[in-house]
């Protein structure tokens, strides 16, 4: 135990006679050091330290020159190399360009590559500086409309820079999360044209190999575009074939994207007639009848509203009419009004008007005359037949013009022996002799 314990004691007090043995046996001398601040971007702040050195060999020699710069945060190493010959002096500089406004602290390190050994150490101060190179910095900027819909035009801007990655050669990776599609992590632009509806956020992360880091993110939101809304607006409606009508389909002001219209006619006669991809039609020339119209407006996401119009077309004042094409009147159509064009026509003047007047006058005439011979026959015989004679017998009086102030109303008799007159607005009248007065034909 004795002798383990004499062995460590020895080991101990021999390793800094060891190195320093090693130091002198070394060809490699360091000659002059000196720190020199400077000021990089001339802002009257030092943002850069340069070490300068001077090293010497009396024998042929590998040497390294080593200055290490420590921060709180950070301790970097920098070196120098060198090839001495036999009685050679090399000078040489090393530059600290500031990472971060902090106090810097300088080791400097003289190193014997053929001995592996440190030949000589210095402090070489304390010193603060402001940044010189920039830390790193991401940027997402959105480039499209305040309101994107799915399908419009839309991209992501990125934005990358390390300054103390690059000048130290510990460039990191670049990170991208909250995308729908896989996209590649360089800067490039996103293109958010594709992306479905919803709502995003993209994230950017950074840390390069010094420890340095960035990160940033954006709100990014999709919309679906709304069902197409549109009108149909007609024009001539109620009117008759061959004057001006037509029915168009009208896209909405707020509306987000194109639509295509699908028609689809159904005729009064129950056929139907499809088209598309226009935006009115032309229904001047439709048949007089009743056609229902249903047109379907598609827009670019294939979202669809259907709307309906009933549409009435009213029968040509003249069939005949060359400007209506080739139209044949198949007895479907429905009748026209003459309206204002109306002329009354005499009764008498009226061969299918009369027929049935006559008919009609007839039968109550002889309902009439059944009651009247009922009434006489409890009277005597004589009697009745005279009175009834007189009565059928009596003529009709001549027209007062006190009572009609208008011309002499025409007449005629039918082949009953029933006198009848019409008056200009139509009405018929018959004369009943029995009570030698006009009655009003109710018919």
């Amino acid at each position: 135990m004795r002798r383990v314990l004499i062995a460590l004691i020895l080991s101990v007090l021999l390793l800094p006679l060891s190195a320093s043995t090693a130091m002198a046996d070394s060809s490699v001398m360091l000659s002059e050091s000196r720190v020199d601040p400077m000021d990089l971007d001339n802002d009257g702040e030092a943002d850069m330290l340069r070490v300068i050195y001077a090293v010497n060999a009396s024998a042929a020699s590998s040497a390294g020159i080593q200055v290490v710069a420590e921060t709180g945060r950070l301790v970097l190493p920098f070196w120098n190399n060198l090839t001495l010959a036999p009685g050679d002096t090399q000078f040489g500089s090393i530059d600290i360009q500031a990472w971060e406004m902090a106090s810097y602290t300088l080791h400097l390190r003289v190193w014997d590559h053929d001995m592996e050994v440190i030949v000589y150490e210095e402090l070489l101060g304390t010193y603060d500086l402001t940044a010189a190179l920039n830390p790193p910095a991401l940027d997402l900027q959105f480039q499209g409309r305040s309101e994107v819909f799915t399908g419009e035009a839309c991209s992501i801007v990125r934005t990358f820079s390390d300054e103390v990655g690059e000048h130290y050669d510990e460039m990191g990776v670049v990170s991208l999360t909250g995308v729908p599609w896989q996209v590649l992590n360089d800067t490039a632009p996103i293109d958010c044209s594709g992306w479905p509806a919803g709502d995003y956020t993209v994230s950017m992360q950074y840390t390069n190999g010094l420890g340095f880091g960035a990160s940033t993110s954006l709100d990014v939101t999709i919309l679906n575009h709304p069902a197409p809304a549109f009108e149909l607006i007609v024009t001539g409606d109620n009117e008759r074939m061959g004057t001006g009508c037509a029915v168009e389909a009208v896209i909405d002001e707020n509306s987000t994207s194109m639509l295509t219209y699908a028609w689809t006619v159904t005729d009064p006669r129950g056929q139907q007639t499809e088209t598309s991809n226009i935006n009115d039609i032309d229904c001047g020339l439709w048949v007089p009848g009743v056609h229902k119209i249903r047109v379907i407006a598609t827009n670019a996401q294939m979202q669809a509203t259907e709307m309906g119009v009933n549409l009435v077309r009213l029968p040509p004042i003249d069939s005949n009419d060359p400007t209506l094409g080739n139209i044949t009147d198949d007895g479907t159509w429905p009748d026209a009004s003459s309206g204002d064009d109306y002329e009354p026509v005499p009764l008498f003047m009226n061969v299918e008007a009369s027929a049935g007047a006559i008919a009609g006058g007839g039968v109550l005439i002889g309902i009439l005359l059944g009651v009247f011979v009922g009434l006489v026959m409890r009277r005597s015989p004589r009697d009745s037949m005279s009175s009834l004679e007189e009565g059928i017998l009596a003529p009709p009086p001549e027209i007062d013009s006190a009572d009609e102030p208008t011309d002499e109303l025409p007449t005629y008799t039918d082949p009953q022996g029933i006198t009848w007159r019409q008056h200009p607005d139509g009405r018929m009248d018959w004369w009943d002799g029995t009570q030698a007065a006009w009655v009003p034909f109710e018919g």
